[in-house]
């Protein structure tokens, strides 16, 4: 008889830890890991948002520092692209909403730039030096609007806004910039080209 008590408590206690294995096995295929986070957004702060528009587009200023490619990246990410500039008025439009959106200039300078404010636009010669295309999305496929130096020619008539640029200074200028104040060759509104490599504000532009 106390053979099979034992037997039974024996069976039963087994039961339990199999049963308690069980459960947290389950808790722990639900749980998620390191790897299964889903990625933070590009934008690190809602605050650095700062959106505007013109002519029934939507544009934003992010004002966090990226690269020319991350720039281009996070646009993506975002829905957009990184803005094209393709008129006087849109041009005026851009830079006028940039002066009110209360951007810190000492944090997004160009060393390369003549040591000026910027912000990263759509365009570069990447793929043929002078060759500039509007590309905000970094795909390849883009509209050309210059073809070479600050000596070249606007493409089919295009509208461009260089100061005394494009000069591709140093080891290789390819980004397309807006200054927001000016440098040596050029004034505040007026395109720069820069190292890609800089850590700049950037504008994001949906159709």
């Amino acid at each position: 008889m106390k053979t099979v008590i034992k037997l039974q408590y024996i069976s039963l206690l087994f039961c339990g830890i199999l049963l308690v294995a069980m459960m947290s096995c389950g808790e722990d295929e639900g749980a998620p890991s390191q790897d299964d986070e889903t990625p933070q957004s590009c934008v690190a702060d809602a605050a650095n948002v700062f959106e505007f528009t013109f002519d029934g587009k939507t544009y934003e200023l992010i004002k966090e520092n990226k690269s020319w490619a991350a720039a281009v990246s996070c646009a993506v990410e975002r829905g957009g692209f990184l803005a094209e500039i393709n008129s006087e008025a849109e041009q005026n439009a851009v830079f006028q909403a940039l002066g009110t959106a209360a951007i810190d200039n000492s944090a997004t300078v160009s060393a390369d730039g003549g040591n000026a404010s910027y912000v990263w636009l759509g365009a570069n010669d990447i793929s043929e030096e002078g060759s500039w295309s509007w590309d905000g999305d970094n795909d390849g496929v883009g509209t050309s609007f210059w073809e070479g130096d600050t000596n070249g020619t606007p493409v089919d008539g295009n509208y461009n806004n260089w100061g005394m640029e494009p000069d591709n200074a140093g080891s290789g200028q390819d980004g397309l910039a807006m200054g927001l104040t000016s440098w040596p060759f050029g004034e505040a509104g007026q395109w720069n080209d820069l190292s890609v490599t800089n850590q700049l504000y950037y504008v994001i532009e949906y159709n």
